[in-house]
């Protein structure tokens, strides 16, 4: 990373992106192992979580026209305030349906804190920075993906293949979006860096104007196929780790190795952007995420499954902020937020579809199907990747 300073605004956004991602990647596992101890089957977990990002699906593009108005800034904290309500209610929630709700809002949550956030960079980077910063931010992300799931395995404790206290886990979301809101409170008061321009055509087809451009449609793609790999990873390991009779604890690591490694690759991102075109980057991380998901399948020790998750979660980290910064270049200004909410509406997408076709195959042929799915998806994605 450059020695140079940060923007004024750079360092409690990322403060705040830290913990309220750490605070997610506390939540969505602890949610699996909450299900399982209802008794949930595979398929109503893959429904819980596509259930997660139904709402995103269909709000995403208003939240891009909202954040426009409302403003980047306040956006952050009303998605920081909404993941503390929802972690307190995870808390209390005894059925797969209640479950469901809170998986639903805090999938809300995070997509109003992702906007901002995204919306933040794009508008106040100037575009000769873009790599540096999204690939700061998304570092932070990874950061909190990496201490999220080590700090919830230890607070819920182990009782076998099962944390002993999945409301312990929660109650540690409530603390963590506490301390996110701390260094972004100052900004309540804050007004839009750009007022997103009003489209008599509507915001959805102001949205398929946008994705028509040479471009934005393949970044979407790509993105939406590291998403939701990355997003089936979390919710599947611990069904996987129950299967193979892997501890809570061995899980925890696990998914913090995929989330250290991620950190890692985005840590060295700008390097690496100097060296390599944006081609090389997106076309060799996918064809190393693609083996490595396939082989994550014939894995049945932690140390072999550690060693294949440290590999994927390297190369999966490569291709997020290279599609941000990607979608950010080819729209102007006033068109940003709109444009960062249809990559995340495709991110939601995938994640709504995928985990649901995840469970169905998880209940008919075990969780290891399911890695094998993210292969295939994930190759799907490589035909995207041009050279221009």
């Amino acid at each position: 990373m450059s020695s140079e300073k940060l923007l004024p605004w750079a360092k409690p956004l990322l403060l705040s992106s830290t913990l309220t991602q750490a605070t997610i990647y506390v939540l969505r596992p602890m949610i699996t192992y909450r299900a399982l101890e209802l008794h949930a089957n595979a398929a109503q977990v893959g429904l819980i979580a596509s259930v997660y990002a139904l709402f995103p699906v269909l709000l995403a593009l208003q939240f891009g026209k909202w954040v426009g108005r409302i403003g980047e800034a306040k956006f952050i904290i009303f998605g920081t305030l909404a993941m503390l309500l929802t972690s307190a209610t995870l808390i209390l929630a005894q059925s797969v349906v209640a479950l469901g709700i809170a998986a639903a809002a805090a999938g809300l949550a995070h997509l109003a804190c992702m906007i901002g956030g995204q919306s933040m960079v794009a508008l106040r980077t100037p575009q000769s920075s873009y790599d540096r910063y999204f690939g700061l931010y998304t570092f932070s992300a990874s950061v909190g993906h990496m201490l999220g799931p080590i700090v919830a395995s230890i607070v819920a404790g182990t009782n076998g293949n099962l944390p002993k206290s999945t409301s312990h886990a929660f109650l540690l979301g409530v603390v963590l979006t506490i301390i996110a809101l701390v260094p972004v409170i100052k900004w309540r008061n804050e007004k839009p860096t750009v007022v997103a321009q009003e489209n008599s055509e509507g915001t959805f087809k102001a949205a398929l104007n946008l994705i028509r451009r040479p471009g934005i449609l393949a970044a979407i793609y790509i993105s939406l196929a590291i998403s939701s790999a990355a997003d089936v990873l979390v919710v599947f390991l611990p069904l996987f780790g129950t299967e193979n009779n892997f501890s809570p604890y061995a899980v925890g690591a696990i998914l913090a190795i995929r989330a250290g490694t991620t950190m890692l690759s985005r840590f060295f991102l700008g390097r690496l952007s100097d060296r390599f075109t944006t081609f090389q980057l997106l076309w060799w991380s996918t064809i190393i995420s693609v083996i490595a998901c396939g082989a994550m399948a014939f894995t049945h020790t932690v140390i072999s499954l550690g060693f294949v998750v440290f590999i994927a979660g390297f190369s999966l980290g490569i291709g997020q902020p290279l599609t941000m910064s990607l979608v950010s270049q080819k729209t102007a200004s006033s068109q940003r937020a709109l444009a960062v909410s249809a990559r995340l509406m495709g991110n939601r997408l995938g994640q709504f579809i995928v985990p649901a076709a995840a469970g169905i195959a998880a209940a008919a042929s075990g969780a290891g199907a399911v890695f094998i799915g993210l292969a295939v998806l994930l190759g799907s994605s490589i035909f995207s990747v041009k050279k221009n």
